[in-house]
């Protein structure tokens, strides 16, 4: 990787009335203050629900927790729903440490309903 690659990205997807950010890397203070805005804007933006993918997320220290809850605390005052997709044991482990395992509804996997209109809609981007 090279000095001015980034080491997180996200990539998002609306199905329904759910937004679906893919959060991918190492969630640090970095990500937080570049992440950030751009979630808060993609929240603004939502509906009501927001589901974290957190699968791809290869580190979590402070700065990336605040990240998580700024996104909590946006989707909260919009009077949403926000929901996580279980990420690495690590991260999991990270979670529990710092006591916010109990904070945030988690999921295993995507519901199935998500995955399926996902995949219909990436199916109807490509035929474009």
């Amino acid at each position: 990787m090279g000095a001015d690659e980034l080491a997180f990205w996200l990539r998002t997807r609306t199905v329904g009335g759910t937004t679906i950010i893919e959060l991918h890397g190492e969630l640090d203070m970095l990500a937080h203050h570049e992440l950030g805005p751009r979630i808060h804007a993609l929240v603004c933006r939502a509906d009501t629900d927001v589901i974290l993918d957190l699968r791809a997320v290869t580190f979590l220290d402070a700065g990336g927790i605040r990240l998580l809850l700024a996104v909590r605390e946006h989707v909260a005052h919009r009077g949403g729903v926000l929901r996580l997709i279980r990420g690495t044991p690590r991260i999991s482990h990270i979670l529990r440490i710092v006591r916010l395992d109990d904070s945030f509804t988690v999921l295993d996997t995507l519901p199935r309903a998500l995955a399926e209109g996902a995949a219909t809609d990436e199916g109807r981007r490509a035929s474009m």
